[in-house]
């Protein structure tokens, strides 16, 4: 799990100078989908998930999503507020 995590950084670093650009928010979340999210859960039907891995998933892709909206801790935005701009599927339903 940790290494999945972290390839998910990796491939989230990679396409950060995308994700901070000026385009359309809808195309970010489609990168987001389609680069960043296939690899953290990646071979995930052989993972015995616990309830504490999955929400080390969820932390992940929020604090993700917060680094893409470009919205820090400290600007008190409800989790709820960043995943309707972020417009984006929640990684626990697809593992």
């Amino acid at each position: 799990m940790n290494r999945r995590i972290l390839l998910g950084w990796a491939a989230f670093g990679k396409l950060r100078d995308i994700f901070s650009s000026k385009i359309p928010q809808c195309l970010n979340t489609k990168l987001f989908e389609q680069y960043v999210l296939p690899v953290m859960y990646y071979r995930s039907e052989m993972w015995s998930l616990t309830i504490s891995l999955i929400k080390r998933l969820i932390v992940t892709q929020r604090a993700m999503e917060r680094a893409m909206l470009e919205v820090s801790l400290r600007d008190q935005i409800r989790n709820e507020d960043i995943r309707r701009r972020a417009r984006d599927n929640d990684i626990a339903q697809r593992v």
